[in-house]
């Protein structure tokens, strides 16, 4: 499949990995600017089975739509765009150019104190918001973390494992599946039941790696089954606690969230602890999108990173985590002097231990001043709104909504009835009916009207209704999260509309249909320039040929066969116009065929040319020449005796007339 194009943008560069769920290559996004690299993920169904597929297609648009809310965060790597074609699945993820974190561990490679704090803030800040989400990475290791050559940032990436939290609790849904790499995985997860402190325990073993230089599948235990690491690492005894606590065998008895951590973290002395933030100091403004929730962004709280220098950035003290539980908020100062207000979560009725997921499709918009900002790291993490909007998880697996006005959430109820129903029509005319009637909660509308038209125009689609679906599909806004599935969905959908129109035109010369077609086609679609090109192609050879086979006709009417045909054999394509032709031909050489043949007419044949008459000469006397007499005697010669002829001998005649008759 190298060099093949997806989706009529992706040109596939290079295959990366190869196994049962699917394939991953390197590609290039040939729309964008500088051809920039990308990652897809091509993931195959077992079964051709239209239940089945019902069945991974939901499930697919779920695990979508949590890469979408992941990708948010500026060292996890972006959800570009996810689409199905032909029954395979592909996600568009951004390529993150650097170096897996296990190329930095080894024996030979111990990691001094301060670099394994660095490393577990980093990483612990971006599990934070993963967790935050709802959701549990199950896969954390030392080839899913890269550090990227640019900066120096460490990313987090394969998401694939990722599991559900369930609401409430902080243990997923049970599981008969382990999932995970042996040596990073604890035993509830081997058991497969996941919990949060899972991914803690990952980072943790990763830590004691870089300390020791052991593999994990190489550390010894105690008798209860504890790792014994200590005595094989230079560490101070405050980070031996630390990591002993993320790695313990139960996991009652870890950290049960990465807030803690990060707490015992900023414990340690201020004098080495300022150095955790070498790598790691401000999200830059570069990776903020554009917020797609009402979730709003003080403006005080805004990115130093460019106005302080280096050393400034890597003598930063130790930030100090506001207590979140103040009755009354509490107040946080960055390093700019400006004060930021941040409500505490009991003011809004959500519990302090809450875990709510955001909206499904949609992710929050990560974008803190730096790290002296905690609180409102978890409150952006949690997306937790302004006083009349908060979060709440709906039943089932990335079934998200915001709650605000009571009339919204009956509607919104409503639609996702319809759709669970496979009613989409009926879904699309409830949210139409509901935008038109109060705008105050459009978006939150416009989510869930985006997935049933969605699914109506795969409907049209699977019917090969192209033109009804593209006109369908267009109507999802380009503020939905669903957006760029539904822009791949009706590029493709347009392509195979132009081709519907091209074989009208081409094959049944049927140029009003075939334009009619190509109108339905949006502006927003990549073939539609395409399009546009060809339709006034079309014209101008339907006109020229039209004219064509009219002067044709008339001479093969006319009696001018020879004419007619050599009319006709002017016109190549299109296939209709050419069937046209080659008729018109075929009816000439008929005509030439019957037409009469011709008396022969009589001329004579000369063998050799007359010569003109003024040519020939008069005749002229010529007397005969004069001859003396000569006499020449008769010729003789010795007779000789001739006897005279003997008379003939007569026949006897025996008279006798009896036996007696003698001779």
């Amino acid at each position: 499949m190298i060099e093949q194009v997806i989706a009529y943008r992706y040109r596939l560069l290079e295959t990366l990995n190869q196994g049962s769920f699917g394939t991953t290559y390197l590609a290039e996004d040939t729309y964008s600017p500088d051809h920039p690299k990308c990652i897809i993920k091509q993931l195959k169904p077992d079964s051709n089975d239209p239940k089945f597929l019902q069945i991974a297609r939901r499930l697919f648009e779920q695990e979508a739509s949590i890469l979408g809310s992941l990708g948010n965060h500026p060292r996890i790597p972006k959800l570009l765009s996810y689409f199905e074609s032909e029954q395979d699945f592909f996600l568009i993820q951004e390529f993150i150019d650097g170096i897996s974190i296990s190329q930095e561990l080894g024996a030979d490679k111990r990691w001094p104190e301060l670099k394994i704090k660095a490393f577990l803030h980093e990483c612990l800040e971006i599990v934070q918001f993963v967790h935050g989400l709802g959701v549990i990475h199950r896969d954390i290791k030392p080839d899913n973390l890269i550090r990227r050559l640019s900066d120096q940032s460490i990313f987090l990436l394969d998401f694939g494992a990722v599991k559900q939290i369930s609401r409430g609790q902080n243990q997923v849904m049970e599981t008969t599946i382990a999932v995970g790499t042996p040596g990073y995985m604890p035993d509830e997860q081997i058991r497969g039941r996941p919990h949060v402190s899972s991914d803690i325990y990952a980072l943790g073993i990763i830590g004691i790696y870089g300390l020791t230089g052991m593999k994990p599948v190489t550390f010894e235990r105690s008798e209860e089954d504890e790792i014994l690491w200590q005595d094989r690492a230079e560490v101070s005894p405050e980070l031996a606690a630390i990591l002993s606590k993320m790695v313990r065998r139960d996991y009652r008895q870890r950290y049960l969230s990465v807030a803690e951590v990060l707490t015992d973290l900023q414990q340690l002395p201020p004098q080495s602890a300022r150095h955790i933030y070498t790598n790691t100091d401000t999200i830059s403004s570069q990776y903020q999108t554009e917020p797609r929730s009402v979730l709003a962004i003080p403006k005080s709280i805004v990115n130093d990173r460019e106005q302080s220098s280096p050393t400034q950035r890597s003598e930063r003290a130790l930030p100090h985590y506001s207590d979140p539980s103040q009755p009354n908020g509490s107040w946080v100062r960055d390093s700019c002097e400006q004060t930021v207000e941040i409500p505490s979560p009991q003011e809004h009725g959500v519990p302090r231990t809450s875990v709510i997921p955001p909206e499904k499709g949609t992710a929050p918009v990560y974008q803190v001043s730096h790290s002296r900002l905690p609180w409102l790291r978890r409150l952006t993490a949690l997306k937790v709104m302004l006083p009349t909007t908060i979060l709440l998880a709906s039943a089932g697996v990335g079934s998200f909504f915001l709650l605000g006005s009571t009339e919204g959430d009956r509607r919104i109820e409503q639609m996702n009835q319809l759709y669970g129903q496979q009613k989409y029509a009926d879904c699309i005319e409830v949210g139409e009916d509901a935008i038109s009637a109060q705008a105050t909660f459009e978006q939150r509308v416009q989510n869930s009207l985006a997935k049933c038209y969605l699914r109506q125009g795969q409907g049209l689609a699977e019917q090969a209704k192209w033109g009804e679906a593209v006109q369908i599909i267009a109507k999802v806004s380009d503020q939905s999260p669903f957006h760029w599935q539904a822009k791949q969905q009706l590029d493709q959908w347009s392509a195979r509309l132009l081709e519907e129109a091209k074989r009208d035109y081409e094959v049944k010369g049927k140029l009003k249909q075939a334009l009619a077609q190509v109108d339905q086609i949006p502006q927003i679609s990549v073939v539609k320039g395409q399009a546009d090109a060809l339709t006034q192609q079309w014209q101008q050879t339907h006109k020229v040929n039209q004219q064509k086979i009219a002067a044709a006709k008339k001479a093969l009417q006319a009696g001018q066969a020879e004419v007619a045909i050599a009319t006709a054999q002017q016109i190549k394509t299109p296939e209709y116009w050419k069937k046209i032709a080659d008729q018109v031909q075929k009816d000439a050489e008929i005509a030439i065929a019957n037409r009469p043949t011709p008396e022969p007419i009589w001329e004579p044949t000369v063998d050799t040319p007359t010569a003109a008459i003024e040519d020939i000469d008069p005749p002229v006397y010529q007397p005969p020449e004069p001859s003396s007499p000569s006499y020449e005697p008769p010729a003789s010669s010795t007779p000789v005796y001739q006897p005279p002829p003997s008379e003939p001998q007569k026949d006897v005649v025996n008279i006798c007339p009896g036996p007696l008759c003698t001779e």
